[in-house]
């Protein structure tokens, strides 16, 4: 389907001039810096991952109030990309990456890692890179899970989890 600037007959539309310059542009980059407990076994939305770090927000689209949440500010497509890090633990053997959207897991939006022994030291799981259309006022969420039989913390320094956020096109 073709992107019209303007319907037949009409003006350009500023607002989507300006999507199509966007396309391809970070809009949004977080950090979580300090350590935050997870819970073990199922993911939970109530254990997304609260942003302390917020690094890029160009089109204010995170609000300190909500910090888990990145909200999209118009429709269109948008790439979610991040990752997760849990300090070592001597129990479980799998570590999960996961988006949710409007407070639920969308279809293509899990990563899973799993290791024999996680022990010694953090492990990362990258969460997988995601093309999502989204409407207006939707709003994105990156939720670690584990079962290691009890609570892990989110690692911090160069394993610190984030979030990033890339505009794709217009709906």
């Amino acid at each position: 389907m073709a992107f019209n600037l303007a319907p037949a007959g009409g003006r350009i539309q500023a607002g989507k001039t300006n999507q199509l310059y966007m396309i391809g542009a970070l809009v949004f980059s977080a950090l979580r810096s300090a350590s935050q407990s997870i819970p073990t076994g199922t993911e939970a939305v109530a254990n997304a991952l609260q942003w302390d770090t917020v690094q890029l927000d160009a089109l204010a689209a995170w609000n300190s109030q909500q910090p888990t949440r990145w909200t999209a500010p118009f429709a269109g497509w948008w790439t979610l990309s991040g990752s997760i890090a849990l300090n070592g633990s001597a129990g479980g053997s799998t570590r999960d990456a996961l988006w949710y959207i409007n407070g639920s897991a969308p279809t293509a939006g899990r990563a899973r890692t799993y290791a024999g022994t996680i022990v010694a030291s953090p492990l990362t799981v990258e969460a997988r890179t995601l093309p999502r259309l989204l409407a207006a006022g939707d709003y994105v969420e990156l939720v670690p899970a584990h079962n290691a039989g009890a609570a892990v913390s989110t690692a911090t320094g160069t394993y610190a989890p984030y979030m990033a956020v890339t505009y794709s096109g217009p709906a």
